[in-house]
């Protein structure tokens, strides 16, 4: 469930004191705010597994096929968020006379999981890392905390495969071709995707037996229709999931009502697109934005559309703004028309972000978004990261200041939002 208070406010546009706190801007582009399901077909195995990863986790934390020192592939795809490391090795495998994938070549990627883990956390290997928007750097393995391995196992599947290995201490998935598709569309966030992961293995090292019938997409129904949780199992010793369950999910109108609600969802990742155009720096304002959940971004993007389409129908002020505090962040919105470069929106972006610093200090960082007056095909967004651990009687003394010169939330109406994530059907 999503439930908040927001503050709106409309005032004359008055330029406010610039503030140096990476406030960032893009050009023009158009917003996509629709999701396409992926699927894998066509092109070589890697590649396709890494355009899936790209789609889903963004292209800015993903890195295929990375070279240890003397130029030998390290694994086929390493994604890198924040303090969570997810190593992928994959191979496209065909089935021999029984039906059943060739053990030694399993045991092949297995061994190259482990090699990998071992390079980057055990022998602290120098490993330069490199994509399109982030350039080339350096990993550090000291800043990981949360580290995966993925085994994923394409071409014609089996019968019955086990969805877990251990190779020396490691567990690691098994993924599947057909669990591939499904887990990077519906676990389609680096959140969503990390805390399912972390929930599986918990899971499974805590049961002596798990016997999983039909696919490992049904231990990701049982998952998803018990509250993203499997604390309801943890008193049974052997588990046994039957065949169906994901086919059974996917009919409930619940589930069916939760992926409609979701389409608004990618409008917040077509803006997390956006940043990087913006300035090479533009890195801890997209992990910020990208830091949510799939839901955390159908209600950001419904409180944000909500403001654009209120701005668009205003007629009578040059500016809208909308302030929304969540859990641990505040996020600012403001709808403002100026031309290139834009220098008094991103002034008052940055004031904004100040000030609602200083209305929610629980809240230590402030994200601020910036768009147009009018909803348009194409537009322009500027960006503010505040990150203010400490709030002093001197920056209270600063707020109020600016606030009388801004009239910046001076006086906010405010509104009451709700969201369910699985929405009640008639």
């Amino acid at each position: 469930m999503g439930k908040g208070k927001f503050a709106n406010q409309k005032c004359s546009c008055v330029s406010g004191k610039k503030f140096k706190k990476c406030c960032l801007s893009s050009p023009v582009l158009k917003v996509d705010h629709q999701k396409h399901y992926f699927r894998l077909k066509g092109a070589k195995a890697e590649e396709m597994v890494q355009d899936l990863a790209n789609k889903s986790f963004f292209i800015d934390w993903c890195y295929p096929n990375p070279k240890l020192p003397n130029g030998k592939e390290l694994c086929d795809l390493l994604i890198i968020f924040d303090d969570i490391a997810i190593i992928w090795q994959i191979k496209d495998l065909k089935l021999d006379a029984n039906n059943k994938y060739k053990k030694a070549e399993v045991e092949k990627n297995l061994k190259q999981l482990s090699g990998a883990y071992r390079q980057l956390f055990d022998l602290k290997t120098e490993i330069n890392l490199a994509n399109p928007r982030r350039g080339l750097e350096v990993f550090d393995p000291k800043n990981i905390k949360q580290v995966y391995l993925i085994s994923a196992l394409l071409g014609e599947g089996e019968d019955y495969y086990t969805g877990f290995e251990y190779v020396k201490e490691h567990l690691v998935h098994i993924f599947t071709r057909n669990f591939i598709e499904i887990a990077l569309n519906e676990l389609d966030t680096i959140s969503d995707f990390s805390k399912y992961l972390k929930s599986v293995e918990e899971f499974h090292k805590s049961k002596s037996s798990v016997v999983i019938m039909g696919g490992y997409e049904e231990l990701l129904a049982y998952y998803i229709f018990n509250g993203k949780s499997f604390e309801n199992l943890n008193k049974a010793n052997m588990v046994l999931l039957d065949e169906g369950s994901w086919n059974e999910l996917q009919k409930k109108p619940e589930y069916i009502a939760k992926q409609e609600a979701d389409q608004v969802s990618y409008g917040w990742d077509s803006i997390i697109n956006t940043v990087h155009t913006g300035s090479s720096k533009y890195e801890k304002v997209a992990k910020e934005l990208a830091r949510s959940d799939r839901f955390q971004r159908r209600y950001l993007s419904k409180i944000f559309l909500d403001a654009h389409v209120i701005s668009h129908n205003d007629n009578n002020d040059n500016l809208f703004r909308r302030m929304l505090p969540m859990d641990s962040c505040t996020y600012c919105f403001l709808f403002m028309d100026d031309p290139e470069p834009r220098e008094n929106r991103k002034s008052m972006l940055a004031a904004m972000c100040f000030i609602a610093r200083g209305i929610y200090k629980d809240n230590k960082k402030v994200i601020g978004v910036a768009t147009e007056k009018k909803l348009k095909p194409t537009c322009s967004y500027d960006f503010c990261l505040l990150e203010m651990p400490e709030w002093t009687e001197r920056d209270n003394e600063q707020m109020k200041k600016l606030q009388a010169e801004t009239k910046i939330f001076t006086n906010p109406t405010y509104e009451e939002a709700h969201e369910d994530e699985f929405p009640q059907t008639k």
